[in-house]
């Protein structure tokens, strides 16, 4: 998924879908996510999700095909010491892995693990922003409780744990995919809707929406198998400090 020109790997396993501004531009070299069924005029907000829908209503596959996402500077690869797009999963790699895989296993980035819980997490990262936040997360709950009641206790371990499989990358069999996506949509998109007063509707349905797989997975008795991530634009520890000290300024 991107939303620029960006150097992608070469190998057949990718397919390139570009998103939000970058349609304009990038419509003639990349697949767009406003073509066919789509909810693209929604990037605002959805973020990658937009990508994930048009895979979803507009790639044909059969149930036990694999699909996934990664992102312009953010890949799955074999090798956690990668410095190259050249080291990223390859197709080949992909079909040794899942040769071995049961039906119910995910491929996910290594979980992210925080200090505090992934809800006080997601509250305070950002100054001023504490309270709608504060409100993203209860209306996260709410619309999990009116969609699926019996995934309420797997949303409060995941919000209320320290760690867990972000950046809405994943890998998984196709019916496990159209599953998820039809459990993912109606949440979020319920979100949104009961969030229409939100002052700022920037990214937040995409950003609550990464803590949804792991609530998912964990409701449908999914495995969860970690691949190595391997970004491009990685940000040095200095930069990641002062990034985390202007956010709470």
């Amino acid at each position: 998924v991107t939303h620029k020109e960006y150097e992608m790997p070469k190998d057949s396993l990718y397919f390139p879908i570009c998103v939000g501004n970058g349609i304009k531009n990038l419509a003639c070299k990349y697949q767009p996510d406003n073509q066919g069924n789509n909810i693209s005029q929604k990037n605002f907000s959805y973020c990658e999700l937009t990508a994930i829908y048009w895979a979803w209503k507009n790639m044909k596959a059969e149930k036990d095909d694999y699909i996934g996402v990664s992102h312009y500077r953010r890949y799955f690869t074999l090798n956690s010491k990668a410095k190259s797009l050249n080291e990223v999963l390859t197709d080949k790699e992909l079909k040794n892995i899942v040769a071995h895989l049961k039906p119910n296993t995910i491929l996910a980035t290594p979980a992210r693990k925080y200090a505090t819980s992934i809800k006080k997490h997601y509250i305070y990262s950002l100054k001023g922003y504490e309270n709608i936040h504060l409100k993203d997360i209860e209306r996260l709950q709410q619309a999990i409780h009116e969609c699926s009641p019996k995934y309420d206790k797997y949303a409060e371990e995941v919000l209320n744990g320290k760690s867990a499989h972000m950046l809405n990358m994943f890998i998984m069999r196709w019916d496990n995919f159209d599953a998820y996506c039809a459990w993912l949509f109606r949440i979020i998109d319920l979100v949104v809707e009961k969030s229409k007063d939100r002052e700022d509707q920037g990214r937040y349905a995409g950003a609550l929406s990464e803590f949804c797989l792991d609530i998912w997975a964990r409701a449908n008795n999914m495995e969860i198998k970690e691949l190595s991530l391997f970004e491009t634009e990685k940000s040095s520890f200095l930069m990641k400090v002062y990034q985390y000290i202007r956010r709470k300024l």
